[in-house]
C-alpha cells in the first residue's frame, strides 16, 4: 500500500483550467479512470461534473457509502433515474442555469449515450477529446510509489514462476501461475492478461497463451504486469528454454541493443517518436529487421496499462519529467520466433529511472 497522499484538489484545479482553455462552463467526465483520478472514487457507474465553482459526483445508491469513504472534494448527487447522463446534466443545469457549454468525452461513451446526452442538454456540447485524460500524464509521488510497488511485485513474481522451469509447461500454465503469484503477494490482480508465447507463437506480438507445451530450444516471450492501488506494471522478457540456436541468440542481442538505445533516449524534453522510437528502430532497421518491428516502441503506464504518452513511429508525445512509459522494441519472424524486451521507466530531467529491474541478459531456463 502507498503512503503518499493524492492531490485531488490540485487535480480538480488543473481540470478547471481546461474550462477557459476550451471555452467551457463545465466538463462531464465519463471515463472511469479519469473519474477515479480526479475524485478518488474507485467504483463504477459514476460521472463527474466539473465546473468553475463546483464538482459533482453522480452515482446510484449502490455507491453512496463508498463515495462518503473515498471522496472528499466533490458533492454527491444521488442518481435515482434510469439515465445517468441525463441526471448528470440535470444536476449541472441546476447549478449553472440553462444553455451552458458542456464538454464531454466522446471516446468514453457510445453513440447511443451521446444521442441521449444531446437530447438532455439544452446548451452547446464540445468534445474535449483526451484533454482530461492527459492530465494524468505527469505522475505525483503517490502514483510513482504505487507504480514502483507494482513493478517490484512483477519482478519478484516473474522470478518465482520462471524459476520453476519452462520446458514441458504449457503457455497457459505459466500465465496462470503469474496471476497466482500476484494475488499471493498482495496485488489487486494483473494489469492485463499475460502473454506467454513459445517458439513460432512468439511471432505474434499479442499472442494468447494456450495449450502449447514449451519445448527445449524455444524462445519464450513473457509479457505481464500486476496492479497495485489501481496502478499498473508492465514488463516483457524473452527467455531461452534450454539451449537455443546462434541465430536466435543473435536476434535477442539485436533487440537488447535496440531496447538499451531506446532507454538511453528517454529524458525530459525528448520526443517519443523522433527520439525514443527512432533510436530503438534504427538499431533494428540497421540489422535488416525493420519490417519485422511493426508496433510502437512504448506507451505510458498508470491507471491504465496503455495511456499517454505515446512513443511510436506514427504517434508520439513530448516527454516530461515525472511521466512513466515503457520501452519495448521487438522482432517477430513469422513461422520462427519472436523477441521483445520491455521495461517501465520514469522520465527524469537527465534520463530515466527503471521501475522494472528484472535482468535483461538472455536467461537460459530448462
Amino acid at each position: 500500500m502507498t503512503t503518499a497522499k493524492a492531490d485531488h484538489p490540485g487535480r480538480l484545479a488543473r481540470c478547471r483550467g481546461l474550462l477557459d482553455e476550451r471555452g467551457l462552463d463545465a466538463v462531464l467526465v465519463t471515463d472511469g479512470h479519469d473519474v477515479r483520478y480526479l475524485s478518488g472514487f474507485r467504483g463504477e457507474d459514476a460521472t463527474l461534473v466539473v465546473g468553475a465553482e463546483t464538482a459533482l459526483i453522480v452515482t446510484d445508491s449502490r455507491f453512496y457509502e463508498q463515495v462518503y469513504e473515498e471522496v472528499a472534494d466533490c458533492e454527491l448527487v444521488e442518481h435515482r433515474g434510469t439515465d445517468l447522463l441525463q441526471d448528470s446534466v440535470k444536476a449541472a443545469a441546476e447549478r449553472l442555469g440553462d444553455g451552458f457549454t458542456l464538454g464531454y468525452q466522446a471516446g468514453a461513451m457510445t453513440h447511443a449515450e451521446f444521442r441521449g446526452l444531446r437530447r438532455a442538454h439544452g446548451g452547446r456540447l464540445r468534445d474535449v477529446r483526451r484533454h482530461v485524460t492527459r492530465l494524468r500524464m505527469v505522475k505525483e509521488p503517490v502514483e510513482l510509489e504505487a507504480l514502483a510497488a507494482a513493478a517490484a511485485l512483477v519482478d519478484l513474481a516473474l522470478g518465482v514462476v520462471v524459476g520453476e522451469g519452462l520446458v514441458g509447461r504449457t503457455e497457459a500454465e505459466v500465465a496462470w501461475r503469474l496471476l497466482e503469484e500476484y494475488h499471493a503477494r498482495g496485488a489487486e490482480g494483473e494489469s492485463f492478461e499475460a502473454i506467454v508465447a513459445a517458439g513460432d507463437h512468439g511471432a505474434q506480438a499479442h499472442a494468447i497463451p494456450g495449450p502449447r507445451r514449451i519445448k527445449a530450444g524455444d524462445l519464450v516471450v513473457i509479457d505481464t504486469g500486476s496492479r497495485v492501488d489501481g496502478y499498473c506494471s508492465d514488463i516483457t522478457r524473452t527467455f531461452a528454454a534450454g539451449r537455443v540456436s546462434k541465430a536466435h541468440r543473435k536476434l535477442y542481442d539485436i533487440v537488447l541493443e535496440a531496447q538499451l538505445a531506446g532507454v538511453a533516449a528517454v529524458r525530459h524534453g525528448a520526443h517519443g517518436r523522433d527520439h525514443v522510437d527512432a533510436a530503438a528502430r534504427a538499431v533494428i532497421k540497421a540489422a535488416g529487421y525493420g519490417e519485422q518491428f511493426g508496433h510502437g516502441t512504448g506507451h505510458g503506464v498508470g491507471l491504465e496499462v496503455h495511456e499517454a504518452p505515446f512513443l511510436g513511429s506514427l504517434r508520439g508525445d513530448r516527454l516530461e519529467a515525472g511521466m512513466v512509459c515503457t520501452v519495448e522494441p521487438g522482432i517477430y519472424l513469422e513461422g520462427d520466433a519472436g523477441v521483445r524486451i520491455e521495461d517501465t521507466v520514469v522520465v527524469t530531467h537527465d534520463g530515466c529511472e527503471r521501475l522494472t529491474q528484472y535482468p535483461k541478459e538472455l536467461q537460459v531456463v530448462d
